[in-house]
């Protein structure tokens, strides 16, 4: 898969995945949940495996964060406040670290895309920073103060 064609699919499902399952309640929430992060994780294995440089497996890491907050959420107030656990947070946050890595070794071009310099590659410049940027943001809307 090349990479804008991963950039034009992923984000869009990306942000879709954050932001459409909250608007539902219960099983729906979850359903829709599922169905987004199965498209995403396709969409990533299908870049990590095109361009080689990561194990292809580890592109489910990119939809759990999500997909277990929302989850979470709808099973209810006691897995609610089991999920707000300093442990679980701690989690939560690396689960995030994950998902930023694996989006950005999936942005990385291969040989026929870019040749040259990384940080004269300004797709991937861009998309680091738009990445590193949506994630943290994920994770803060995810994260609860104690």
């Amino acid at each position: 898969m090349k990479r804008l064609t991963y950039i034009y699919c992923a984000a869009p499902i990306t942000v879709a995945l954050n932001a459409l399952p909250p608007m539902l309640g219960g099983t729906g929430r979850v359903a829709l949940a599922l169905v987004l992060a199965v498209a995403l994780w396709s969409v990533t294995w299908l870049r990590v495996y095109a361009n080689r440089k990561l194990r292809p497996e580890f592109a489910v890491l990119v939809m759990l964060p999500a997909l277990c907050y929302h989850v979470v959420q709808a099973a209810g107030a006691e897995y609610v406040n089991l999920f707000n656990t300093p442990g679980f947070q701690n989690l939560n946050f690396f689960l995030w670290l994950a998902a930023t890595v694996v989006t950005l070794r999936a942005l990385l071009p291969t040989e026929s895309e870019y040749k040259g310099p990384r940080a004269r590659d300004s797709v991937f410049v861009f998309m680091t920073i738009i990445t590193i940027i949506y994630n943290f943001s994920s994770w803060a809307a995810t994260h609860t103060i104690l």
